[in-house]
């Protein structure tokens, strides 16, 4: 992967310095009035009569989300290719009031570690309402490998090369292209994309300590036999197949250009090439119909109800007699980006997830372990 950084000054400025670098500290509401664009170039769900408040709902679903720790573990086998219905990570279509429903088992003993808590922290009743990055990412992806690989490009999962596919393997094409805002089409053909994403980051917990097995994890792991894929089940089924190790949940919001094959590799090579601000200024006529074959939705991936009616609509640009939804508009029209922080709602952003086999004690039974492990991982991969 090539990683490049651009800033470009989004106010007509004869002083305007554009640069090759890192974006530096950009608070506050100067961060807006500029545009840092990083580019990946990739290669390859009450009592009473009152019906709740959906807000009401949200902050319940919150104080509920007590699976979501470090330090306890997981099994992903049985949602193996459809974990986003467990885990969010994508607007859905019924319910946008819950975060993490995948079941979480404690393995560690309390007071033996703790989480490293970064960004904005606040009670477990209240929601966490930060600013987006000053930035875009905008991931250039040949097929629709590195569409999915780009989306879930902060996501790690021990033993499983690409994550996207523990989330979307057996998910339709139909529901992938709405979770992406694009026709199904896109996603049965050769076609290139561009994906475009502005993020939120609330906090983020890191595991830390020097956890200490519990003694219900010792006497389920000694109770593996070496050559009996039973007993290795039956651990898996009690205690999971991999560890939260790290986690941050946000929001973002994103958008998908379809580009064919010619004009998408121009663009790719143009843009990596780019090194003022005029020539940035003509990459913008990509992200339109005149040379993206499609152009698709905004999307919120929290799926707070009110986004359509707060900022979507607003987010119109038009060309050659035709409309179409824009992402840049947030920094075109000032309060655009009030509206969009007003909006509440949280996915995982980024996760990170460690074999079970780490944590337990080195032996014939942890090799044994791991072997039948490896290979079910290799064979779900494979399968699904």
């Amino acid at each position: 992967m090539l990683y490049i950084t651009l800033s470009v000054s989004l106010w007509a400025s004869s002083d305007v310095d554009v640069s090759r670098c890192e974006a530096t500290d950009m608070g506050g509401a100067g961060a807006w009035a500029a545009l840092v664009v990083a580019v990946c170039v990739m290669c390859g769900e009450g009592e009473g009569s009152v019906t709740p408040s959906p807000h009401e709902l949200y902050e319940n679903e919150l104080a509920s989300n007590d699976y979501l720790k470090v330090g306890r573990s997981l099994n992903l086998l049985p949602r193996f290719g459809f974990l986003s219905l467990s885990i969010k990570v994508f607007p859905e279509q019924e319910s946008n009031y819950w975060l993490f429903r995948e079941r979480t088992v404690e393995v560690f003993r309390k007071n033996s570690y703790w989480a490293v808590k970064s960004h904005g922290q606040s009670s477990s009743t209240e929601t966490p309402r930060r600013a987006y990055d000053p930035h875009f990412v905008v991931d250039f992806c040949d097929n629709v490998q590195d569409l999915l690989t780009a989306y879930f490009d902060n996501f790690y999962i021990e033993g499983v090369p690409e994550p996207h596919r523990v989330f979307t393997s057996s998910i339709s094409v139909q529901a992938t292209a709405k979770h992406l805002g694009i026709h199904p089409t896109y996603l049965r053909s050769m076609y290139s994309f561009v994906l475009v994403r502005l993020l939120r980051r609330n906090r983020r917990a890191t595991l830390d300590g020097q956890p200490a097995l519990t003694g219900s994890f010792k006497s389920a792991s000694s109770r593996i036999r070496v050559g009996s894929t039973e007993s290795v089940n039956q651990f898996l089924d009690q205690y999971g197949t991999h560890v939260i190790t790290e986690y941050e949940v946000g929001d973002v919001l994103y958008q998908v250009y379809v580009f064919g094959n010619r004009t998408y590799w121009d663009f790719k090579n143009n843009f990596a090439m780019s090194t003022t601000e005029d020539d940035l200024i003509r990459m913008e006529r990509y992200f339109s119909p005149s040379h993206a074959l499609y152009v698709g939705d905004v999307k919120l991936a929290s799926g707070n109800p009110n986004f359509e009616e707060a900022v979507q609509h607003r987010l119109l640009e038009f060309t050659y007699f035709r409309f179409y939804n824009s992402i840049f508009q947030i920094f075109k029209i000032p309060d655009l980006e009030e509206s969009l922080e007003q909006l509440d709602g949280e996915v995982v952003i980024s996760l990170k997830l460690e074999k079970i086999t780490k944590i337990v004690p080195k032996s014939p039974e942890r090799h044994w372990l791991g072997e039948i492990l490896d290979n079910t991982l290799s064979l779900f991969y494979v399968t699904m």
